[in-house]
C-alpha cells in the first residue's frame, strides 16, 4: 500500500488555500488543520477546490455542533467506551476496533451479517443512530491522526467485513437503503479514509448485496475491496499481527470470549423498542403543528430565544419518507447538523442549550424529495432557564 509522507508542491499550494479558505471553521476545529487531514479531502474529491470547500465547512461545522471535537478520542478503548455509552442497544450494532494493522492503520471489524434491522431500527431514534455512527468514525479518525503524527505518513482505516452466514433472505430492503444512506453520509464527512477493506466468509450469494454497494462506493474505496478465500486468516496475518486478532478472526489475543470486545449483533429483544407511554418527550396530538414540506423545497420555523442557557426541544414525526432535518442560529452558526430522517419506527426529538440569544431556524429540507411533498407534525419549546 503506498504511503505518502513528502507532499508535492501542489499539495502543499493545495493544502494552504484550504486552510485560507476554511480558516474560521478550522479554529472551530483545528485537529483536521494538518497536512495529512487536508490532502484526505483533496485526494477524496480530486483537487476540486471549490467542491472541498463546502463539503469540508459541513464536516467542521457537523462535528463542532455535535461537540465531537471535544470528545477524548485518545485510544482505542476511549473511542470504544464513548460509542457504547451513547445508546442503550449499542451491543446490537456488530463491529469494533481491534487496533492496528503492522503499518499504523486503525483495524475495524464488522460482522455485518449479524445484524438484525428488523428489530434494531424501532429501537432508537434515527438521529441517535447516525451521530453515533458519526461518532465513531471521528474516533477513528483521531486515532489515524495520532499516529500520522508519530509515524509522518499518511494512513487510514482498514475493515474487516464478516460475511459469515450471509444470506440473500438479509436484503430486507428497508434496512438495505438506511444502510447504503449511511454508508453515502460517512463517506461525504470522511473521504479517502479507507485503506483497504478485506471481505472475508462471503458465501457467492453476497456478490448480490455487493452489486448494489459498488456503485456508491467513492472510486478510491472501489480498488481497495479485496474478497478472500479460505486461506484469508493467514492474509489477514500478513498485515495484522496475531496478537492483535481476537480467536474469531484467526488471531491468538486472549479475551472471554472468541470475540473479544467487538460487538456481534443479534435480535434486538421486544422490550428495547420504542414504546411511546414510556417517553416523557411524546407529546399528545392537540399539542402537534401540522407543516407541508413541497418536493425540492425546504421549510423553517424559526423561534426566539431571549435567554442564553434555554433549552430548545423538539419533537416530530414525517407521515412517511425522510426529512432532512437542521438547526440553525439566525447569525449562521450551526447548531444541529443536517440528517437525513425517517421516523417511520421512532419519533424524533431531542434538545440543545442555547448559548446564544436570537432566532433559531429549524429547518425541515425536502430538496432530496423529487415528486412527493413531507408531511410534518412537530412540537417546538423554549424553556427559559430556571432562576
Amino acid at each position: 500500500m503506498a504511503h505518502v509522507s513528502a507532499l508535492s508542491e501542489k499539495d502543499k499550494q493545495s493544502i494552504e488555500e484550504l486552510r485560507s479558505r476554511l480558516s474560521d471553521e478550522l479554529k472551530e476545529v483545528p485537529s483536521y488543520s494538518d497536512d495529512y487531514s487536508l490532502l484526505r479531502w483533496l485526494i477524496g474529491w480530486d483537487y476540486k477546490i471549490d467542491l472541498i470547500v463546502p463539503k469540508l465547512k459541513r464536516t467542521l461545522n457537523t462535528l463542532s455542533a455535535l461537540k465531537l471535537n471535544q470528545v477524548d478520542f485518545s485510544s482505542i478503548e476511549k473511542v470504544t467506551d464513548y460509542v457504547n455509552s451513547t445508546c442503550n442497544a449499542m451491543e446490537y450494532y456488530p463491529g469494533g476496533l481491534v487496533g492496528y494493522d503492522k503499518e499504523g492503520n486503525v483495524v475495524s471489524i464488522q460482522p455485518l451479517t449479524k445484524a438484525d434491522p428488523k428489530s434494531l431500527l424501532p429501537t432508537n431514534r434515527m438521529s441517535l443512530s447516525l451521530i453515533n455512527r458519526i461518532a465513531e468514525s471521528e474516533g477513528v479518525m483521531s486515532l489515524i491522526r495520532a499516529n500520522e503524527r508519530r509515524l509522518n505518513k499518511k494512513l487510514g482505516v482498514v475493515l474487516i467485513c464478516d460475511m459469515d452466514g450471509f444470506s440473500t433472505d438479509m436484503l430486507w430492503m428497508p434496512g438495505v437503503k438506511l444502510y447504503l444512506g449511511l454508508i453515502r453520509m460517512l463517506q461525504d464527512l470522511f473521504p479517502d479514509s479507507i485503506r483497504k477493506i478485506y471481505v472475508i466468509r462471503a458465501p457467492s450469494a453476497v456478490q448480490v448485496a455487493y452489486n448494489m454497494v459498488h456503485p456508491i462506493l467513492a472510486k478510491q474505496t472501489q480498488q481497495k475491496v479485496e474478497f478472500l478465500g479460505s486461506d484469508w486468516k493467514e492474509k489477514l496475518q500478513e498485515v495484522i499481527s496475531p496478537d492483535v486478532l481476537f480467536e474469531h478472526w484467526g488471531g491468538t489475543r486472549s479475551a472471554p470470549t472468541p470475540f473479544g470486545h467487538i460487538r456481534m449483533g443479534g435480535k434486538v429483544p421486544k422490550e428495547l423498542h420504542y414504546n411511546a407511554k414510556n417517553n416523557p418527550e411524546e407529546p399528545t396530538s392537540k399539542l402537534l403543528t401540522a407543516l407541508s414540506v413541497p418536493a425540492r423545497s425546504s421549510q423553517k420555523v424559526t423561534v426566539k430565544v431571549d435567554k442564553a442557557g434555554s433549552h430548545l426541544k423538539w419533537f416530530f414525526r414525517v407521515t412517511s419518507g425522510d426529512i432532512s432535518f437542521s438547526v440553525v442560529h439566525s447569525e449562521g452558526k450551526v447548531m444541529r447538523p443536517a440528517l437525513r430522517l425517517t421516523t417511520e419506527w421512532v419519533p424524533e426529538w431531542d434538545e440543545l442549550t442555547c448559548d446564544l440569544v436570537g432566532e433559531y431556524h429549524l429547518v425541515f429540507d425536502n430538496t432530496h424529495g423529487k415528486l412527493w411533498s413531507k408531511e410534518i407534525k412537530y412540537r417546538i419549546q423554549v424553556i427559559a432557564p430556571k432562576a
